[in-house]
Formats: C-alpha cells, sequence, structure tokens
C-alpha cells in the first residue's frame, strides 16, 4: 500500500471516521467499505454517495459525482498490471509491489448538456450567496416601498414591519430564485462546456498515441493523494474528490491541467466540504526512477515479499533492484 493511502486511512481514524462508496458498475450497486478488502469487482464504475460513518451511524454525506470520471478497483485474483505504474501484480499478493495501487481512473471525453454542469453551479456556496443577496434585497425593497407607501406614518414600528417583511418575503424568494437563476444560467454554461469538451476532445486526440489517457488520470489521482495526505498543511483535509477539469495543456514532457477539487475537511468538530481550483503541472519521466530519487512510497520486494523501506535501491534480503515506475509526477 502506498505511504499516501495509509496516512489516508490513518487520518480518517485519527477522526474516528470510516467511510463506505457506493458505485454503479454496469447494473450492479457495490458498496466499497475503505476498511475491507474489496471481494467484487468495480469495472468503470460511477460513484453515486460517499458515506463517512462515525461508530457506525452516518455523519456526513457526499452526493453529485461526476459521471465521466470511472474507476475500476479489481480483486487480487484478477489484476495483473499494476494501472498506476505498470508493473507486474502476484495475484496471491493482490498488491503492486511498486506503488500499491489496485484501480484505475478513466476520464470519458463527453458532454453532460447543461443539466449536470448548472447542478454543480447551484451546489457552490457563491451561487448561493448571490442568490440570496439577490432575494433579501428584492424582499426589502418590496416591504419597504409597500410599508412607506401604504402608511401614514414611517417609525420604529413600521421599520420592524419592513424587517419582518424582508424575512419572510426573502426565504420565499430565495427558495424561487434558488431555481429560476438556474435556467438564466443554464444557456451560457451549456455553451461554455461545449467549448471546454471541444478542447479537451482535441487535446486527446492530438496525443493519443503518446499519452495513455487512463494512466495520466491515476497517476494525477494518486500525485493529489500524496499532495493531501502527506503534507502536513493539509491535515484537516479528510478526502477529495477530483470533481472536473478545464484546460489541459501540454510542452513536451509537461502537461497543465486546471481542475476543480471538492475536499472534505474537519473543522470546529464539524465535517465540512469546498471546491477549490488548482493548476497542476505534471512532468512526464520515460525513464525508471530509482526509490532513492522519489521516495514517499511504503512497498514489499517484487521478488521476496521484504518489506523496504521508501529509499533502499535494493532489498537487503535477496539483493533485487527496487525501482519506481509511475509516469507522471507532479511538479
Amino acid at each position: 500500500m502506498q505511504l499516501s493511502d495509509k496516512k489516508y486511512l490513518k487520518r480518517l481514524k485519527d477522526f474516528g471516521l470510516s467511510l463506505i462508496t457506493t458505485y454503479k458498475s454496469g447494473s450492479n450497486i457495490v458498496k466499497k467499505n475503505i476498511f475491507e478488502p474489496l471481494t467484487t469487482n468495480i469495472v468503470n464504475g460511477i460513484r453515486l454517495e460517499k458515506d463517512y460513518l462515525r461508530g457506525g451511524q452516518s455523519v456526513f454525506k457526499l452526493h453529485n459525482f461526476d459521471p465521466r470520471i470511472k474507476y475500476t478497483f479489481k480483486n487480487p485474483s484478477t489484476a495483473s498490471k499494476c494501472p498506476n505504474c505498470g508493473a507486474d501484480i502476484d495475484a496471491q499478493n493482490g498488491e503492486c509491489p511498486y506503488c500499491g495501487t489496485a484501480y484505475n481512473m478513466d476520464y470519458e471525453s463527453k458532454s453532460l448538456g447543461a443539466k449536470y454542469h448548472t447542478d454543480l453551479v447551484m451546489n457552490t456556496n457563491t451561487y448561493k450567496y448571490i442568490t440570496a443577496l439577490i432575494a433579501f434585497s428584492v424582499a426589502f425593497l418590496i416591504s419597504y416601498i409597500y410599508i412607506r407607501t401604504t402608511g401614514r406614518t414611517f417609525n420604529v414600528w413600521d421599520m420592524s414591519k419592513v424587517l419582518i417583511g424582508t424575512a419572510l418575503f426573502g426565504l420565499a424568494f430565495y427558495y424561487v430564485f434558488y431555481y429560476l437563476d438556474s435556467f438564466f444560467i443554464l444557456l451560457p454554461i451549456k455553451l461554455y462546456k461545449e467549448r471546454i469538451n471541444a478542447a479537451q476532445t482535441k487535446f486527446w486526440q492530438d496525443n493519443a498515441t503518446d499519452i495513455n489517457k487512463d494512466v495520466f488520470f491515476t497517476n494525477l489521482n494518486y500525485e493529489l493523494q500524496k499532495y493531501y495526505f502527506e503534507n502536513p498543511q493539509t491535515g484537516n483535509v479528510l478526502d477529495f474528490d477530483f470533481v472536473d477539469y478545464t484546460t489541459i495543456t501540454r510542452n513536451g514532457d509537461y502537461v497543465s491541467i486546471d481542475i476543480l477539487v471538492r475536499e472534505v475537511y474537519y473543522t470546529a468538530g464539524k465535517i465540512k466540504c469546498r471546491q477549490k481550483s488548482k493548476t497542476i503541472r505534471l512532468q512526464r519521466v520515460k525513464r525508471e526512477y530509482s526509490l532513492e530519487s522519489v521516495g514517499g512510497v511504503a512497498l514489499k520486494c517484487k521478488n521476496c515479499g521484504s518489506n523496504l523501506d521508501a529509499f533502499q535501491t535494493s532489498c537487503p534480503n535477496c539483493g533485487t533492484r527496487q525501482n519506481y515506475l509511475q509516469e507522471w509526477y507532479l511538479v
């Protein structure tokens, strides 16, 4: 198991949490407990829900996952090649001897229409704040004009009626505007996402013979794991999800990608989530990296199964040289 995976599990345990993720794999609905071994393969599974539990009771749930992102998890009896670094996987061991991964991630280049992206916008705090500002501003204006023009005087009691009217009408307007505003932004979002999807499709078409997309996104996801779970500055982050990406460009062996990440974090005794935009720059490594120069990986010897230190270049028991084969790295 990769060191970042172990720290991910440790972080959930430190906060007394467990996690069950629900996938739709073909016509099957499969629940995957992060602390239990996988018994059923998940092939091109779409995430439907993440349920964080404490003491067996649900305390926080996540929905609205991008159905373009598909995950494949295979149990030890069927895995042969590591989808992250390409190393051979021992069916009896069931774990990549280099990086520990047992899944691959695919991002389909297809348009989801405007509704999906409108839903994403509607779930952002910015959209909620703007909607609330519009709703309560309109409610205040209507209440003020009505009280001011229908009353003979305007005193403190009248002002209190304006505030009460603002509160009541504001809540009603917020509900209406929350859904009504989405229709006004639906078309611009659809047009915007069509341009983005076209540019992404062209990128993968232009680089189809040179870049394996599955490997690229699996490596990207692992690099994000390292960033979040091996970084002291992100110590309150419990989990993350790759939500979407907008632009992707290449310059030789370097690829820059603008991504949207949803972070699940712990603050003031509560679990919350937020979305953040990040620009990630990955470097392609065409040669094998020795563990001495990479580090950050907990693994076993691919020959004899002995436990290895991440900075050992060869197994102390059998002398087998250890290399790290992942293709893309965060720079």
